[in-house]
């Protein structure tokens, strides 16, 4: 009997503790690259991307797709190829992808 008794009191007990109403909520960001946060078309241009690599692997063509990967992969990359050339070499690159990238 001291059981039930001990049992019912703790379950009145708990039904009298007031819990915090949850009052913000935020989603996540859909994002590959950290400078696509404020893209409104990454997701669709994410998309044709992922598309085109995974028909790609399936015809056993595919390779790694620097528009799928975030900034810093996209970065150690870069530095593991080695083929990096002179300095004026690398700034006239960079040069042309940020010219053809941001047009």
């Amino acid at each position: 009997m001291s059981l039930l008794y001990r049992a019912s009191r703790f379950a009145a007990s708990r039904q009298l503790v007031a819990r915090p109403a949850r009052t913000f909520t935020s989603s996540s960001v859909r994002a590959l690259k950290e400078t696509d946060r404020h893209n409104p078309e990454a997701a669709e241009h994410n998309e044709k991307h992922k598309q085109d690599g995974l028909q790609k692997q399936k015809e056993g063509k595919g390779h790694w797709k620097p528009e799928l990967a975030s900034d810093s992969e996209e970065a150690v990359a870069a530095d593991k190829s080695g083929d990096h050339g002179s300095i004026e070499e690398m700034q006239k690159k960079t040069a042309e992808h940020a010219e053809k990238k941001h047009k």
